[in-house]
């Protein structure tokens, strides 16, 4: 069960565009910000023997065992990867590289994990890559065109395989980066 609440977390980056659309890129910002600030306080406390009463329960309940002895750093990560991407890219492609963060890892783990058969790396297998390369070129297409949105998947659909130094940060950072790198080239 920790495994499908972790990826449903994930899926809720989904909504970063939507609710970047209907309200602000900035206040969208503003409280992502917050919350990781608040995550990592509470991280903090929880390391410390308290913890904040949501937080603390919740980033335990979506743990994983081993995580639990040190600080829980991935949802950091997770936050930090979306903030960086609503940050530094133009509006169409951070929603993009948030929309194949999101969907990438978590299908490629779901499929994965229940599909998948032949091993790429460690864990890893080719109908998690394929099906997380699907989803997250599914999607990347609602917002850039198919073949600048394949260009993102793939690279970081590569850096789920890897995983260096985190996936939840390297994935929409590393798409984001490849996007605007071929609108650029295609563009010049």
């Amino acid at each position: 069960m920790t495994e499908i609440g972790r990826k449903a977390v994930h899926l809720l980056a989904l909504l970063v565009p939507l609710v970047s659309e209907l309200t602000s890129k900035f206040l969208v910002l503003i409280a992502l910000s917050i919350i990781t600030i608040t995550y990592v306080f509470g991280e903090v406390l929880r390391l410390k023997g308290h913890g904040l009463p949501f937080i603390t329960s919740f980033t335990l309940k979506m743990s994983r065992q081993k995580e639990r002895t040190g600080f829980i750093i991935r949802p950091a990560y997770f936050a930090i990867g979306i903030i960086l991407a609503l940050v530094i890219y133009p509006s169409a492609i951070a929603y993009a590289s948030i929309c194949i963060g999101g969907i990438g890892d978590s299908a490629a783990a779901m499929v994965g994990g229940r599909f998948g058969h032949r091993r790429i790396v460690r864990r890893k297998t080719v109908e998690g890559f394929a099906a997380g390369l699907t989803g997250a070129f599914l999607l990347a297409s609602f917002f850039v065109s198919p073949l600048i949105a394949l260009l993102g998947a793939v690279g970081a659909m590569i850096m789920e395989l890897i995983d260096v130094p985190d996936d939840n940060l390297t994935m929409p950072i590393v798409a984001g980066a490849l996007m605007t790198l071929a609108t650029l080239a295609y563009h010049a």
